[in-house]
């Protein structure tokens, strides 16, 4: 700084001794050009030049690329030294056969008719022997007589048991003896009242079992009483295992044989049913009932046609006198029935005593008075009911007696 400002004196003052100059401007050393003004000459620009340093050069990361470069995985020591893989041999269950049992009932025989009230012995066996329960039941439809377990012998198989039967259903039965779901046996009995006792008693003569009912129409049934209660007893059919009734009527009576019949409703499903007459309120007290499995049919089946005679027991016929026939004829041609009676003559030729047709109602109802001249003879007769003709043929033949 003091050198600069000493050498802007030495422009200044010129008038100063040559020897101080002197040394003055040895002081100052060289004058410095002057740097010319830049001017607008276009130069060409050079990259500027890195300077060399000593330290080393500084590591730019690689840019990431999108670009998978396989590796291959380093193995572990499980994968160079696999663990053993041990499978268990399956266990083998031993099983044991079921043995093919088998049931037999001895005892009652089959269609044996047994008294209800009264005891009965039942005996079988079981074959392979066991100790395991037995099951037996009575039924009679719905009702059931008898229902209760047997143990049989472990040694024979064999087994026995006596037993009171229930006394409020008669009819046609089923005896049936089971070993679980292994084996099973099935016998047919009838189960009856015992008439002969002050107990109260009603029975079914008609239907017969199997015998066919068709919807809409009318269904006859007889049979026979004693000491009714309330003087008073119910026919009906029933439906549903013989559960639920579909037609009943109630008839006053205390003792004695009778007949009658129900209307059956038009819209009942065909298969299985019942026929009943019971006494008393039904299922309670001393009740009684008695029952006949029977098939309904419907009126549009080809089966359901039948001829009929309602009258119940002989039949007797007099000279001179009337005689009223009545019964059911179903699906006949016309609803006609013929009615005809003729002596029984041994030469095989047949005189006609007296002759009439009858027509059925909408439920197959019929009926006729049958009049005997006063002069027809008597004797051993023959009554030919029948309708139709050819395939539709139906015809009952019943031998009567005619009395003078």
């Amino acid at each position: 700084m003091i050198l600069e400002e000493v050498c802007v004196k030495k422009k200044v003052v010129l008038f100063l001794p040559l020897g101080l100059i002197w040394l003055l401007l040895a002081a100052c050393g060289p004058t410095e050009t002057p740097t010319p003004l830049p001017t607008e000459t276009a130069v060409a620009q050079i990259p500027p030049t890195e300077t060399a340093t000593d330290e080393p050069p500084t590591a730019v990361p690689a840019t990431p690329t999108t670009e998978i470069v396989p590796t291959e995985p380093t193995p572990t020591e499980e994968a160079l030294f696999p663990t053993p893989v041990v499978t268990p041999a399956p266990t083998l269950t031993p099983t044991v056969e079921i043995p093919d049992y088998t049931v037999t009932i001895l005892e009652p025989a089959p269609a044996t008719t047994l008294l209800a009230g009264r005891d009965v012995t039942f005996r079988g066996e079981v074959q392979p022997p066991t100790t395991e329960p037995l099951t037996l039941t009575l039924t009679v439809g719905s009702f059931t007589a008898v229902s209760t377990q047997i143990t049989p012998d472990g040694s024979s198989g064999s087994w026995e048991l006596t037993i009171t039967l229930a006394e409020a259903a008669s009819g046609p039965g089923s005896i049936t003896v089971t070993l679980g779901d292994l084996a099973q046996a099935e016998q047919p009995v009838s189960l009856a009242f015992d008439n002969s006792t002050d107990e109260p008693y009603i029975s079914l003569s008609r239907p017969v079992e199997g015998e066919t009912a068709v919807a809409g129409h009318a269904f006859l049934m007889q049979g026979d009483s004693n000491n009714l209660i309330n003087n008073a007893f119910t026919i009906g059919v029933l439906v549903d295992d013989c559960t639920n009734f579909i037609a009943a009527q109630k008839i006053s009576l205390a003792s004695g044989g009778w007949y009658g019949f129900v209307i059956l409703p038009q819209n009942v499903d065909p298969g299985p049913a019942c026929a009943a007459a019971y006494t008393g309120e039904y299922g309670e007290g001393d009740w009684r009932e008695a029952l006949i499995p029977i098939q309904l049919l419907t009126s549009d089946d080809p089966q359901a046609t039948s001829l009929q005679l309602g009258n119940p027991g002989d039949l007797a016929f007099t000279v001179g006198e009337t005689t009223n026939l009545f019964g059911v004829a179903i699906n006949v041609p016309e609803r006609a029935v013929d009615i005809m009676l003729v002596l029984d003559s041994a030469s095989g030729e047949s005189e006609v005593v007296t002759s009439g047709t009858a027509f059925a109602d909408p439920f197959g109802l019929w009926s006729i008075d049958l009049e005997l001249p006063n002069d027809a003879p008597d004797g051993p007769a023959l009554l030919i009911i029948s309708s139709g003709a050819d395939d539709s043929y139906q015809e009952i033949r019943l031998p009567v007696n005619i009395t003078p």
